[in-house]
């Protein structure tokens, strides 16, 4: 045997080897984070500013993301921004919206929910208005932020609960609206926390209503999380990794005090404001990423306000609520 030839190694060969070992002993390169453009709604709420605080905390950079957020009223205009594929992910627009959205084909899926219940939100008047209640607005207009957001839902729900016959304004934002109604444009504001309270502990405004005093909708998602159907057929992975990291922000904001502190210092509250405004509107189990509740009713609402031409099918249902909760494994 020609052992020369059989222990010989040739220079190719060698080099190969040598750069084989050198790579084994050099660490290893980071991937690099994924961008992912995000439009959320009302920048200062407490559940959907939740996403730039886990950013601010980088837990999305954890998760390889790098999350470019951008701030809109909410509603339509988070629905658009997803439909045109302008952007990758809403982090909450309005059920309404999102099912007229479907019926129409239009590229969207809706992939978690993000608000059930209304324990945020509550309507408002001037300190010296007549208005009591409600049950006293025939006639008179009341405050919603944009059409298809969760305020139109609730706002129309409220209104026929009450039984009377009311005007629905869309005015924008709470900041905004808060305005308008103590300039006596509008009869009755909308408002989350913290917008308003501060006016209300001064004696200028009284709340005439909450997001869930009429039936059903405590058990109702009024709020979903939103992508476009190509970004979902095509980086699917960047999904699975943002909604574990929504859920991960989630469970550290109501783990401790250090997400609190965020949300104080952005509303430019103490933190005993902000902790009365997480605990008592937002509570955690309002804000679980799956299921969609009690869609029926959304359903039925829809196709009252005519976002609905008629009420979904069972499939149809099944369609709609297909990719809730599928990243969440």
């Amino acid at each position: 045997m020609n052992t020369e030839r059989k222990n010989w190694i040739g220079p190719t060969r060698r080099t190969a080897i040598a750069g084989g070992l050198a790579a084994g002993l050099m660490p290893r390169v980071a991937r690099a984070a994924d961008k992912m453009r995000i439009v959320s709604s009302q920048k200062g709420f407490w559940d959907t500013t939740l996403i730039l605080f886990g950013q601010q905390k980088g837990i999305f950079a954890d998760h390889k993301l790098d999350l470019d957020i951008i701030w809109s009223d909410g509603g339509s205009d988070i629905q658009q921004a997803v439909i045109t594929g302008s952007t990758d992910f809403g982090v909450a627009p309005g059920i309404l919206g999102a099912l007229s959205a479907f019926e129409k084909r239009a590229p969207i899926a809706v992939t978690n929910a993000a608000m059930t219940g209304s324990s945020d939100l509550f309507w408002y008047v001037r300190a010296e208005s007549p208005i009591r209640s409600l049950a006293d607005c025939n006639g008179k207009t009341i405050a919603f932020s944009r059409p298809g957001a969760s305020t139109e839902l609730i706002a129309s729900t409220l209104i026929d609960h009450a039984g009377v016959k009311a005007k629905l304004v869309g005015t924008g934002g709470p900041g905004a609206t808060l305005t308008q109604v103590m300039s006596g444009q509008i009869d009755v504001g909308w408002s989350a926390p913290t917008v308003g309270l501060a006016e209300e502990r001064a004696g200028k405004l009284r709340i005439i209503a909450r997001g869930n005093d009429a039936p059903g909708l405590a058990a109702q998602t009024v709020r979903v999380g939103m992508t476009n159907s190509r970004f979902l057929a095509e980086r699917s992975e960047l999904l699975a990794r943002l909604s574990k990291g929504m859920q991960q922000t989630i469970d550290w904001a109501y783990d401790g005090d250090e997400a609190l502190q965020m949300y104080a210092e952005l509303n430019r509250v103490d933190i005993a404001t902000a902790r009365q405004a997480r605990d008592t509107n937002y509570p955690k189990a309002a804000l679980a990423l799956a299921p969609i509740g009690n869609i029926e009713l959304s359903i039925a609402q829809a196709v009252r306000d005519k976002r609905l031409s008629k009420p979904l099918t069972r499939d149809q249902i099944k369609a709609f609520t297909a990719n809730v909760g599928r990243f969440l494994a």
